[in-house]
């Protein structure tokens, strides 16, 4: 079961890119995402292979100006059964955003 914790501090269009657990293996995993911000207009995407989880998804906490992603209420995706294939995470930010992802391979 891992899990990842990572800030992006640029726009990107692949925030996952060179990332371990990168890759969901075959037999898929259950996907979990808390996200927060320091800027409320910023957004990202969310993509497994060519499925789309998020589109546009916007960054409604902005407490990581304190570096705090507060698992009880960051969360934006909750236990989505996810087939294997390429991680990306398309990032629009104008200061900085951080990430948890955890992945329970199934």
């Amino acid at each position: 079961m891992p899990s990842l914790r990572f800030r992006v501090s640029s726009t990107t269009t692949d925030a996952m890119a060179n990332r371990k657990f990168n890759v969901i293996p075959p037999g898929g995993a259950v996907l979990n995402l808390w996200t927060a911000g320091v800027t409320g207009t910023d957004s990202f995407g969310l993509s497994i292979g060519d499925r789309d989880v998020m589109v546009d998804g916007s960054l409604i906490s902005i407490e990581v100006s304190a570096d705090v992603i507060d698992n009880s209420r960051d969360q934006v995706v909750f236990n989505e059964v996810v087939g294997p294939g390429q991680v990306f995470l398309p990032v629009t930010v104008s200061t900085e955003a951080q990430f948890l992802i955890h992945l329970r391979y199934l």
